[in-house]
């Protein structure tokens, strides 16, 4: 087979690539040879991780590896087929059951990927007679099912304001007037991805609600991590929980996959017209035995999640210390008030930086010192505004955050001389 693309294609693409790389915003991937533990070895070197979505460590915890182990042998390396074909055993079953029971709803639906989850329910529930109202800080897989919603059902989408109650009633207000027949949907991230923050549920539910929105939030980064029992942004505000929950098992959870946890008559109509549940093969059930020994883990007595929380407000406290992040309590990227309490410390920390060369220039230092954090850059935040996104881990010690402290102090000091 030839390895030459047709000329017009070759020159587009090339174009493409010219440009993006002229602009700093380059890729490459980090190859990792050891699991995500606070130490391990990325291309070829012994590193600290700091930006790590393994929460509670739990990808390493023997429970969650072992049950994983006893399934591959039971039931074999794939599933086989979709959901709706081969892909359902027992364990996916029940690993259903027992999250909408942890998390406090009827219904639960497991998608092969968080992606997929927020997808598939967006695009399966909204309409051309559905006008969605999205956080302007929403994660990519809700702007992709919001896309996906218009393109294929005509479904309108409005953005509003980051945490912005009051600037979403106001929205919900003009456009009920303009469109009193149309069914609302209101989305919000739960602990937002990048900056950390979290979404003022009582607030949002309530204005949602006064105006007969359906609410959404995709608690991806939050369960597991904030909240009392670690069940997040539900755990911290129990009377507000919203009429649909989306999570992650790839998150705290250490593991893979997304979920749905709903009424029962939303669950029944993903299982059946949910183009992202329907057509892709399900995970394998070692997978969901590694699913549901996590959960199992996060709601027992030795659960991590406080120690996570002790680490990521210990981590705050340095970086304030420091003078890396606003010591006037705010996180210092959008001036949002750093809780108090230490069960609504997000493990994501974002470190402003600005220019996509400053931010490579400052992870290429951290490398040096033997830490590991990448840069984020355009499309993941906006141009000009590049972060390190640092996040801790329930297994971090309290020297390796102080070294890492240490060393980002040194890395920026080194790239503004």
């Amino acid at each position: 087979m030839s390895s030459n693309l047709p000329t017009q294609w070759s020159q587009s693409i090339t174009d493409r690539l010219d440009t993006w790389d002229g602009t700093g915003l380059t890729r490459t991937m980090a190859e990792f040879s050891t699991g995500q533990d606070p130490i391990c070895t990325i291309d070829g070197d012994s590193r600290v991780l700091f930006s790590s979505s393994n929460y509670l460590g739990l990808a390493q915890h023997p429970q969650v590896v072992g049950a994983a182990q006893t399934a591959l042998e039971i039931y074999g390396a794939g599933s086989g087929g979709s959901r709706l074909t081969t892909g359902t055993t027992d364990l996916h079953n029940g690993v259903e059951r027992r999250i909408a029971s942890w998390l406090g709803y009827p219904e639960c639906c497991f998608f092969a990927t968080g992606y997929q989850a927020n997808v598939g329910l967006i695009s399966t529930l909204a309409d051309e007679a559905t006008i969605i109202f999205s956080d302007q800080r929403n994660h990519a897989s809700i702007i992709d099912g919001c896309r996906l919603a218009k393109a294929t059902r005509g479904t309108r989408t409005v953005v509003f304001p980051h945490r912005d109650a009051a600037a979403l009633r106001t929205l919900l207000a003009d456009y009920r007037t303009i469109y009193p027949d149309h069914r609302f949907l209101v989305m919000s991230d739960g602990v937002f991805s990048m900056d950390g923050t979290s979404a003022d549920l009582p607030s949002l539910v309530d204005t949602a609600h006064e105006f007969g929105a359906l609410v959404i939030v995709d608690d991806a980064h939050g369960i597991g991590t904030i909240g009392a029992s670690g069940r997040g942004v539900i755990d911290v505000s129990p009377d507000h929980a919203p009429d649909i929950l989306v999570g992650t098992a790839s998150k705290a959870l250490g593991a893979e996959g997304g979920f749905v946890c709903a009424p029962e008559p939303v669950v029944r109509l993903l299982r059946n017209q949910a183009r992202s549940f329907v057509f892709s093969t399900s995970t394998s059930a070692a997978n969901m035995a590694a699913v549901g020994a996590a959960v199992g883990v996060v709601r027992s007595a030795g659960s991590p999640v406080s120690q996570l929380q002790a680490n990521s407000l210990a981590l705050r406290e340095q970086l304030r210390d420091a003078g890396i992040l606003e010591t006037d309590g705010t996180d210092g990227t959008d001036g949002s008030a750093v809780p108090a309490d230490p069960t609504e410390c997000s493990p994501i920390i974002p470190i402003p930086i600005g220019a996509e060369s400053t931010a490579m220039a400052v992870a290429a230092e951290l490398r040096s010192r033997g830490f590991h954090v990448p840069a984020i850059r355009y499309p993941t935040v906006p141009r000009g505004a590049a972060i390190l996104r640092v996040t801790v881990m329930a297994t971090h010690s309290s020297s390796q955050i102080t070294d890492f402290v240490d060393a980002i102090t040194d890395a920026l000091a080194h790239v503004s001389d």
